[in-house]
Formats: C-alpha cells, structure tokens, sequence
C-alpha cells in the first residue's frame, strides 16, 4: 500500500517538493475536523443579551465576534429581509481594562494611555518609549519563551496576529514586569518599532477572541452603555441596553475564517498572498468545512470560480492541500480529475458548490482562510 507524508510550505516554491517526498515514507497525515471554519446561525427570538448568549452556547457557539468590515458586511445581507439589529459578541466588562496579552498583573508600567473613547489601544517600542499605536497597524513584534526574548523582524501584523503567531511558535507576546525586563526587551529590540504585549481596552468578546475592530454608528452611545449589536442600518456597530428584548440572536462556532479576495490571480499567487496576509489559501477537510463555505458564498459577491487550495501532483496524480492528503472531496459528477487529461489545480464554483480542476496559470478570484484562535489566556 502506497503512504504519504506531508510538509508543511512556506510559500509556494515549495508546494511541488511536497509530492516528490511524499511517497517515501509510511506515514500517514490524518485530521479530524469539527466546525474549522467559522459557520453562522440565526435565531428569530428576542430576548437580553444574557439570555440571548445562552441561546448559542447550548449548541456550543457564542456571539458574532467582528474581525474587520466584510464581517460586518456579511452579517448584513444574512439579516436583511428580517430588518432586524441582532446582538453582537462585544461587552464593556473588563474588569482591569489595561491588560498584558499572557495575562500577567499590570505593575510595572511606562505608559501615559488613558482609555476614554471606547476603543482599543495597543502599545509597542518606538525609539526605545513605549508608544501607543492603532492596534490594526501592521509592525515587527516581540515574543517570549521562558527567559528568551524573540524579535520577530521579518513578519508585520497587526497586534491581534501578532498575539497568535507568538502563541503558536513560542509562548506569547512580550510583557514587561520591571525595569530590567524593560532594558532587556528595548536591548532585544534592536532600534526597531515593534509590538509589545500591552493591550487597553474596556470592552472585550464573548468568546475570548482577539479582535480590536470597531466600527461604532455616529450617535455615540456605546459610551454609555455596555452591550452592542448590529445597527438598524447594518453597516456599522452600535451601543446597546444590555436588557433590550427587541433584538433577535445570531451565534457562530469555528476558529478559522473565510476570506474572500477578489482580486484576479494564478494559484501560485493566490498562494503566496494568502499565506502572506492571512493562513493560508482555503483547505476544505471535511462536510462540516464545505457548508461553511457554501454558507459564506450565498451570502457574498462575486461569481466566481475561486481558487481554493488543491494541487494535484504532475508526476504521481495525487491530489493535496497545502499540509495533507485530500480525503474528504466534493468533486464535480462525483469524479475526482485523474491525469493525463486533468488540469493540477482545484476551484470551487458558486453555482453548485463542487470542485472541479483548473490550468493553474488561469487568474481568478480566490478564497484564504484565517486562524483567528489558537489559545485564550
């Protein structure tokens, strides 16, 4: 019996290396996946934003969490034929509303940020100060494991990325008890501008997710209230009584998001821009993958093909996602495209939903996914 062994790729120069080392080995890579992919669902009851959230979490989901506007965007063509401002994720209700990403206790600190605006404000290293930014911005950070600090020089996130590389590859984001540890990390830093682990904010999400995307309505009310919700318009956020009862429930489950780009590239280029904004380009594991992705395409434009993150070996015929085998599949007829006839890279079509093989040098819209969790503190 033939077996693979899978490399993870770094970008796509190397995805060709991953079918010729595939074949000398016996191992085998499975995954067993369960709501990956971040899948929505709305509840026609209003209730309390309490009793609204315990909707959710009886199925083991939570609120909405927002990530940037195309949420916001999506959220509103799911909800618009019932006119209605479902609640969201987002509470005023951090207790200490200055924080250190691994969840030290704020001592040691050479900061002058005073939180009165409602929205979130990040800190790294600027000129060897401690400077606040807007947390979207993309720049180097700093990591730590156990006593070692990690200047990570040749990535740029935002504050919130940064968060999850570091906790994927080491422990967290840096943070800083005392002034030793403070001369050390700007030593380390090397003259650079870099994130740090310091976060300020008085709202936070339901489900622990790191997200500082606001996009609040005009009126200001989210000053003086503590609960939010999609506005009546559906294009923005608002403040919310957190006892309204005229607001219907929309959960979600899964860490990963889908994202859409619609810019017109060859799979390799789409490769390499997901991997360098996002993931990864999207990898479709099993059923529960494929309705989230049949979910999220009903409810945004563009008509497609898009790519998605499959490539057949040209040698041995194979086909594979970025890091493992293909076992679950959605073909088009239900026939997987066999060599020599078949093209090496897989869409995925609005129309139907089914996958089907590409020229790989063709340019199309494509879809990435996004880990947005790895590990709450």
């Amino acid at each position: 019996m033939m077996m693979f062994v899978v490399f993870r790729c770094s970008n796509s120069k190397q995805v060709n290396n991953i079918f010729f080392s595939s074949i000398f080995t016996g191992f085998v890579h499975f995954t067993f996946a369960s709501n990956r992919l971040r899948v929505f669902r709305f509840i026609d009851q209003e209730k309390p934003w309490d009793e609204s959230l315990e909707n959710c979490t009886k199925t083991n989901e939570s609120f909405v969490t927002l990530y940037d506007k195309g949420d916001i965007n999506y959220i509103f063509e799911f909800v618009i034929y019932i006119n209605a401002s479902p609640w969201l994720g987002l509470r005023k209700s951090r207790k200490n509303v200055t924080t250190w990403s691994d969840g030290i206790p704020f001592t040691f600190n050479n900061s002058d940020v005073t939180v009165t605006n409602g929205m979130p404000i990040c800190e790294g290293i600027e000129q060897s100060k401690w400077t606040v930014f807007n947390c979207s911005d993309k720049k180097h950070f700093m990591c730590y494991k156990d006593n070692n600090y990690i200047l990570i020089q040749n990535e740029r996130k935002t504050w919130c990325q940064a968060q999850l590389y570091c906790r994927r590859h080491f422990t967290d984001l840096v943070s800083i008890s005392n002034e030793t540890q403070n001369t050390q990390v700007i030593e380390e830093g090397k003259n650079k501008t870099f994130w740090i682990g310091l976060l300020h904010d008085e709202w936070e999400w339901v489900d622990n997710s790191c997200s500082t995307f606001r996009d609040w309505d005009s009126d200001g009310s989210f000053r003086s209230l503590n609960c939010s919700a999609l506005s009546h318009s559906g294009r923005s956020m608002t403040g919310a009584e957190c006892n309204d009862t005229d607001k219907p429930t929309f959960c979600s489950k899964g860490k990963v998001r889908i994202q859409v780009v619609h810019l017109n590239l060859t799979w390799e280029d789409a490769f390499d821009y997901c991997a360098d904004n996002h993931t990864s380009l999207l990898q479709i594991e099993d059923s529960e993958d494929q309705k989230a992705v049949e979910q999220w395409l009903n409810y945004t434009t563009g008509d497609g093909p898009f790519w998605i993150g499959l490539r057949q070996s040209r040698v041995f015929g194979f086909w594979i996602w970025r890091d493992k085998t293909v076992s679950y599949s959605n073909w088009m007829d239900g026939r997987q495209p066999e060599m020599p006839i078949s093209d090496n890279c897989g869409v995925i079509n609005k129309t139907d939903y089914k996958w089907r093989d590409e020229n790989c040098w063709h340019e199309h819209p494509f879809i990435c996914e996004e880990e947005i969790s790895f590990m709450n503190k």
